[in-house]
């Protein structure tokens, strides 16, 4: 494998890619730090806070779900 060929392919995917969650994503994989979310993500965030406020969507803490998987094995 050639590193540098395959870094460089990358690097050209990533500059051509105005895919918001493939950003996200390789964000997240190289835990690059920003000091604010970015703006697409706050808005998610919070018309899916609105939507648990009104009751149109459920909210579920971690700790339950884990107990709930472990009910199905």
């Amino acid at each position: 494998m050639n590193l540098t060929i395959d870094k460089e392919k990358i690097i050209a995917a990533i500059k051509e890619t105005d895919d918001e969650w493939v950003l996200f994503a390789i964000n997240r994989l190289l835990q690059i730090e920003e000091d604010e979310m970015t703006g697409w993500h706050k808005q998610v965030l919070d018309e899916r806070t609105e939507k648990i406020k009104k009751g149109e969507e459920q909210f579920f803490n971690w700790e339950d779900v884990k107990e709930e998987i472990k009910k199905i094995d």
